[in-house]
């Protein structure tokens, strides 16, 4: 009965599981994408206040490019690893193994001190290429490891060989050394040190996994804030009437006093205006015209006190 318990558990928690961790990988990047693309219209994200819906819908458009990018780098470490078998399957080639171990692990350094050097200096970080540092770091340590691999699966079949071809008389090394680099690397100690080392690598891995997503999550953000001030003037126009008049009218914005009759309170027109968001009950306008630093966003209630009218771009 426990048994059929924790199958019946087991089989639950593999279905919520990965859906959470779906949920939550698309609100994050989607807060972060969405308020990169908000704050280049001067708007903090917590006054939009958009909810759970709003915000994954935002984040399932920043996941498919990364998705893509990820499945393409995938396929492509894939081969790279079939070679790798292939090379690593016959002794014959060990010598090939070795230099493309020590290639490897030269490159990962390289790779590692870049991005380390992104990592203690901010302003190397603010004016690289998109999630250069977080690449370097997680790529560089993955390379390293890989690449010592390579090296012992050679040092190791070195030493074996070594140790059996060695002729006893001629051989200066005294018998009881023969194998004994083989025996080290191949010991219970090397060994779980080994593991600690990749469990390491793989923390610096799945963080700078994080950061090249929350790198390009923002980018992909501010990249979609300047197409949509590109395209404003094609937006259906906010025609606003107001019962008093507005202070500090966007520039770009036309302001008239309309004729009205006596039961009707709405005596100011603006036009000129485009609607960003509509959150929480209030309407964030833009100028059609949106010119980064000195544009202004205009807040109103979406309430009684305004009516407001839709002219098709």
């Amino acid at each position: 009965m426990d048994g059929q318990i924790w199958a019946r558990l087991w089989t639950v928690a593999n279905v919520i599981a990965p859906t959470t961790a779906l949920t939550t990988l698309l609100f994050y990047f989607g807060y972060v994408a969405t308020t990169a693309r908000f704050r280049y219209f001067g708007v903090y994200l917590d006054m939009v206040d958009l909810s759970l819906q709003e915000m994954l819908l935002y984040g399932v458009e920043v996941v498919y490019p990364p998705l893509i990018v990820l499945a393409v780098i995938s396929l492509l470490v894939i081969a790279a690893h079939t070679a790798v078998r292939w090379m690593v399957s016959s002794s014959d080639r060990d010598a090939i193994t070795g230099w493309v171990g020590l290639f490897t692990v030269l490159l990962g350094l390289l790779a590692f001190t870049r991005g380390v050097v992104g990592l203690l200096i901010p302003r190397v970080a603010r004016t690289e290429t998109i999630a250069t540092t977080p690449v370097c770091l997680g790529c560089g340590a993955l390379a390293i490891a890989y690449g010592l691999g390579l090296l012992r699966t050679f040092a190791i079949r070195w030493d074996r060989h070594r140790a059996a071809v060695a002729d006893p008389p001629a051989d200066p090394m005294p018998a009881a050394h023969s194998g004994e680099l083989a025996d080290w690397l191949e010991s219970p100690a090397v060994r779980r040190i080994s593991r600690y080392a990749l469990a390491w690598v793989a923390v610096i891995v799945v963080a700078g996994s994080f950061w090249t997503a929350n790198s390009f999550a923002a980018a992909y953000g501010r990249g979609r804030a300047l197409d949509d001030a590109a395209s404003l003037e094609h937006r259906p126009e906010v025609v606003l009437y107001t019962k008093e008049p507005l202070r500090d009218v966007p520039t770009g914005v036309e302001q008239t006093e309309v004729a009205a009759a006596e039961k009707d309170t709405y005596r100011f027109r603006y036009r000129g205006l485009r609607l960003l968001v509509e959150s929480n009950g209030r309407l964030f306008l833009v100028p059609a015209r949106w010119i980064a630093g000195s544009s202004e966003t205009l807040v109103v209630p979406y309430d009684d006190s305004i009516r407001i009218g839709l002219i098709a771009g």
